[in-house]
């Protein structure tokens, strides 16, 4: 066999055990759950979409 077929075999026998180790760092690192305790809706101005950078920029004093 090849040294390149030889050094394939080896990197595909050893994928189930990267991808359990890849699986088991993102389990891991999870975040939370997150449970908002409130929904909250408000009445605005119609241009208020299309304003929206504006009124961040001037809120942010740039």
């Amino acid at each position: 066999m090849s040294v390149i077929r030889e050094e394939v075999q080896h990197r595909r026998n050893q994928l189930p055990s990267a991808t359990e180790q890849v699986r088991e760092r993102l389990i891991e690192s999870a975040p939370a759950e997150r449970h908002l305790p409130f929904v909250a809706s408000f009445e605005a101005e119609p241009d208020l979409a299309e304003r929206h950078e504006e009124i961040l920029r001037s809120d942010m004093g740039c």
